[in-house]
């Protein structure tokens, strides 16, 4: 007869090891940086983009160095070097990334249509799509990063909504280890239930109430308890959007750079859709 492991067990089980050395490593990386701000941040900004766009690039198998893959770097870059400039539209490098993936992505599927496998041609359609894809999911929600920064006590508001998004992530795992018994989304990540969304959606909300008192926020209390009440919900759909991106590729993490947590795409999936509520908050509330 088979013995269910104990809380504890089930707690520590998997890499947990793993992703608190990972985490005492970056945390305070991360936290410098956001306090010091500026071309800093930036800078880290744009590299962790450019990071995840390489890892979708090898998940749908586009090979790197590629036209296609370099015109959605610069594409990132320009996004966030524009948003770091409040008096530039960040219209102009959307539209010119867009149609500079699209016009490399047809004249390389033109150039190849003469060669006599149909799977190369289905390679460059599907990486231009998914450079395309990408870089409206990484750098468009990744600019709000540098907008909120930039705005009044943007500090607080970036450290507010990073440590809430964490804190929703981590309650999650932690409920989903201890007690998770019933699956949220079975099809599309079998290791979610929904006893960890709870535990995340109560860890992020309380996290914001927190957050705010300790930060000393410029913000009537029930704007915020409504933040409060969305931002963990938000972010945990983000994640849950990475994962059926990733179940229809057929792939475990976006990469294994980051002991125990994955790839920075799995770090950034829930922040990519945190961040842009906080940014549409601040332009309601301020």
């Amino acid at each position: 007869m088979a013995i269910s492991p104990s809380l504890p067990e089930r707690f520590m089980a998997g890499s947990l090891g793993l992703r608190l050395a990972s985490a005492a490593v970056g945390m305070p990386i991360i936290i410098v940086t956001i306090l010091i701000g500026g071309p800093l941040f930036a800078a880290l900004m744009a590299l962790s983009l450019t990071i995840a766009i390489g890892e979708i690039a090898a998940i749908v198998k586009l090979e790197i160095p590629s036209a296609l893959f370099l015109v959605a770097v610069a594409a990132i870059g320009a996004i966030i070097g524009v948003a770091t400039q409040s008096d530039l539209p960040l219209l102009w490098p959307i539209l010119a990334g867009g149609l500079g993936i699209a016009g490399v992505a047809t004249i390389t599927a033109v150039r190849s249509v003469a060669l006599p496998d149909p799977a190369q041609l289905k390679l460059i359609l599907l990486g231009g799509v998914s450079m395309l894809g990408g870089v409206a999911y990484l750098a468009i929600p990744g600019a709000t990063f540098v907008l909120v920064r930039g705005s009044h006590q943007g500090t607080d508001w970036v450290l507010l909504a990073v440590l809430a998004i964490m804190s929703a992530d981590a309650a999650a795992y932690a409920g989903g280890r201890l007690i998770g018994r019933h699956q949220l989304a079975p099809s599309v990540s079998p290791n979610k239930t929904i006893e960890g969304a709870v535990f995340g959606w109560l860890g992020g909300f309380g996290a914001t109430i927190a957050l705010d008192q300790l930060l000393n926020l410029d913000v009537e209390i029930w704007p915020l308890v409504l933040l409060a009440l969305v931002l963990p919900i938000v972010s945990q759909l983000g994640d849950l959007a990475e994962s059926l991106f990733k179940r229809a590729m057929d792939v475990k993490d976006s990469s294994n750079l980051i002991p125990g947590h994955g790839g920075v795409l799995d770090r950034l999936d829930s922040l990519l859709f945190g961040l842009p509520v906080v940014y549409f908050f601040l332009q309601w509330t301020t």
